[in-house]
């Protein structure tokens, strides 16, 4: 907990005290700049054309040129400054925002990204992936057992003879309400996904879940 000198109270979590922190001055001058956002691109003459962009060996197979030449990203940091710096800089500060940047501006073909910019995304998911396995082995937090599922935190509660688990769902859903309008016809959610409400035909179902948690400054329930 921070306390400022008007008396307001804001907690930071760990990672945005690190980034805090990185981004001061060292005691050679050095400053360490956190990213906000890749804002624009460009390259110059000296950067590789597609057609210029691969090596033909003797046995007659085409590899793509690994090169960063010629271009590069307008960044902004979380400092409100923003520079231009080099891709092959980025690229070892920044593989992933960079990459996805590529994709979503239609660049990602260019020789320059496309030798190293569909390895590193997979490689992101498949840490991705990894890290939503741990996720579902959690059993317990700060010694509260959390479930993986809305019957399971009933189920909880049944066990444990109090609606914790009951109220953070309320209390939840009362929040995201706003967002939909009850349909309550007599009919079960397969009837209706057999077509059996004509005024729904049309609409699209959208699938969701609840994630739990327990909260460490009070060891209440949320979700």
């Amino acid at each position: 907990m921070i306390k400022f000198p008007d008396g307001d109270e804001e907690k930071y979590a760990a990672n945005v005290i690190a980034e805090n922190l990185y981004s001061q001055v060292d005691s050679e001058g050095r400053q360490y700049a956190v990213m906000k956002e890749i804002v624009d691109h460009r390259s110059n003459a000296t950067a590789i054309s597609k057609d210029d962009g691969f090596v033909i060996s003797s046995g007659g197979n085409r590899t793509a040129k690994k090169t960063t030449r010629g271009w590069e990203l307008c960044v902004e940091w979380k400092d409100g400054t923003s520079d231009w710096v080099k891709l092959k800089d980025l690229k070892d500060s920044n593989p992933v925002e960079l990459a996805e940047y590529a994709v979503a501006n239609l660049i990602v073909d260019e020789p320059a990204f496309k030798w190293w910019v569909p390895l590193t995304l997979k490689k992101r998911n498949r840490v991705i992936a990894k890290v939503k396995s741990k996720y579902w082995r959690t059993t317990h937090k700060f010694g509260i057992r959390v479930p993986k599922s809305i019957d399971e935190a009933y189920r909880i509660d049944e066990e444990n003879g109090n609606s914790y688990w009951a109220d953070a769902l309320k209390k939840e859903i009362s929040k995201v309400s706003v967002a939909w309008e009850a349909y309550d016809k007599g009919l079960t959610p397969e009837e209706v996904r057999a077509g059996k409400a004509p005024d729904l035909i049309g609409f699209r179902e959208i699938g969701c879940h609840m994630i739990f948690d327990v909260k460490m400054w009070d060891l209440s329930q949320k979700c």
